[in-house]
């Protein structure tokens, strides 16, 4: 660098001007998407930003995570200017939408929309192992998520797309003939549903302990 000048590591923001700047938001089916805010935008009105690109009306069961500098999960305070906060408490300036706060059944829930939402964020703890649940459970959940994702079991010529397909969680340790059976039984259970999303959304709120 010219006369040897060394320049202050700032942080990652992709900045616009000196009253905007971008963030990235993962969302529950892992897609990252960029929002485009004011450096005075609240958490509130990032989130109403990813509400509407998802197409949410029930914005009051989401929120906001991001991971702080000591790497803990951290819900972001939404009335308050969102970059000041991330500044001030964040690792990096990468947020997380997910569910916030649960209902006690899924009938609740007014919104397809809103209940999708709540389904991928079951999926993504089961899978994660966040969520404990039985072999029998996971097996059921496999399959109606195979069904949710991918449509009827007729529509295929054979299941063999399940075996790149994450069906059961991270951290079960399965050789692979006890993997390839498990993987037959939820080609089974799959075929069994046709077009159910409201058993995929009880069942999610079954592992939860709230209907």
């Amino acid at each position: 660098m010219p006369f040897g000048l060394k320049l202050r590591r700032t942080r990652r923001y992709n900045v616009l001007s000196k009253n905007c700047f971008v963030t990235r938001i993962r969302l529950l089916d892992s897609n990252v998407i960029e929002c485009t805010l004011s450096v005075e935008s609240t958490g509130q009105e990032c989130l109403e930003a990813v509400a509407q690109r998802l197409e949410l009306r029930e914005t009051h069961y989401f929120g906001l995570w991001f991971l702080s500098k000591s790497q803990q999960a951290r819900w972001v305070e939404l009335e308050k200017p969102l970059k000041k906060h991330l500044d001030k408490f964040a690792n990096e300036p990468l947020l997380f939408f997910g569910v916030m706060f649960y209902v006690p059944n899924v009938s609740w829930l007014q919104q397809e929309a809103t209940r999708y939402q709540y389904y991928l964020q079951v999926k993504k703890d089961v899978l994660e192992g966040r969520l404990r649940c039985t072999l029998e459970q996971v097996i059921r959940l496999a399959g109606l998520a195979v069904q949710a994702d991918f449509g009827d079991y007729n529509q295929f010529d054979s299941q063999d797309f399940l075996r790149e397909y994450v069906l059961f969680p991270m951290d079960l340790a399965l050789e692979e003939a006890v993997l390839e059976e498990l993987t037959q039984k939820v080609a089974q259970e799959h075929k069994a549903h046709r077009t159910i999303m409201e058993t995929v959304y009880t069942l999610a709120f079954s592992l939860w302990g709230f209907s």
